[in-house]
């Protein structure tokens, strides 16, 4: 007996590769090169989270420049920070975990210093790093990534809704248990490009409305993730479920065409015989003395006559 064909399942580890190939070619870009020291980097990593890159280094620029140094940001309150992160999502939150982690830092070294995390491992880095108050898996994750080479993916949580659209995700997950279930099937030569176009793909404003409901509908599971995320790059699409171009307009059904045809066809016979009528009307008016209204453009016309 022959055995039932079983589809075989996805590979994880071919689909990350194939969506860095698409997207990379997408946004043409390659990952920014920043020398940043541990700290200025973990500022960043702030900015960055759930913004776009523009946007990130528009708001890093202007904190650095707003004040004489980072002790004085340190010192400053939250409503003092908020100006920096006025065109920014969450800015109170960003405002709190900088002056948060400026603050941690100060008391460990009482200096602003943290180069100190270069010559630890990766797990007691982690562990330095988690210490720090209202510091998102993202953060950590960054530095860890760009600052000691560790092998780690920052997701944050729009870069998880674009996972989950793509398949490589659970909608249940976080945005940490989603990278450590991705990190291995990401090459670690590979996983700092993965992580910088997903992120360009998860901020783009003209793509991220299909993963903004994505986490409470989830999307049916597909065997072509690499199709639909073609269509999404090539087309752009609305929703997470569906891809539609926006400037194709919806299909007509055959009923609705059908009924048009034929109400086309009727008032085509019926015109030669309802312009007699207008025609005998109007003389059947003129003989009867009384003519028909004239609209207001006739009128004016025969008082500049008069």
């Amino acid at each position: 007996m022959v055995a039932a064909h079983r589809p075989k399942p996805l590979d994880k580890q071919d689909i990350c590769r194939k969506v860095t190939a698409h997207l990379r070619k997408a946004y043409a870009q390659s990952v920014p090169k920043r020398e940043l020291p541990v700290l200025e980097t973990l500022l960043y990593a702030i900015c960055l989270e759930n913004a776009p890159m523009a946007q990130a280094d528009s708001v890093y620029a202007r904190l650095l420049n707003a004040f004489h140094d980072l002790n004085e940001v340190r010192v400053s309150s939250i409503t003092e920070l908020l100006p920096m992160f006025v065109d920014i999502d969450e800015p109170d939150w960003r405002a709190l975990r900088i002056k948060s982690s400026l603050q941690y830092i100060f008391e460990s070294n009482y200096a602003f210093d943290f180069e100190s995390l270069k010559r630890k491992t990766s797990d007691l880095a982690a562990k330095q790093l988690a210490k720090i108050p209202s510091l998102s898996s993202f953060v950590r994750s960054y530095v860890l990534q760009h600052c000691l080479d560790s092998h780690v993916l920052p997701i944050d949580s729009r870069m998880h809704a674009a996972l989950v659209w793509l398949g490589l995700a659970d909608a249940g997950s976080t945005p940490e248990q989603a990278a450590d279930g991705l990190r291995s099937y990401v090459r670690k030569s590979d996983a700092e490009l993965f992580c910088h176009v997903l992120h360009c793909l998860a901020t783009d404003p003209k793509r991220q409305r299909a993963f903004a409901n994505v986490l409470a509908n989830p999307p049916e599971k597909t065997a072509d993730p690499i199709g639909r995320l073609d269509l999404l790059l090539r087309r752009g699409v609305v929703g997470a479920g569906r891809s539609r171009s926006r400037k194709s307009p919806p299909p007509k059904s055959p009923a609705k065409s059908a009924s048009h045809k034929s109400a086309a066809s009727k008032q085509k016979i019926a015109g030669p015989k309802s312009s007699r009528q207008k025609v005998s009307g109007s003389k059947s008016a003129g003989k009867n003395g009384r003519h028909p209204a004239r609209s207001p453009q006739a009128k004016l016309g025969s008082k500049k006559r008069h």
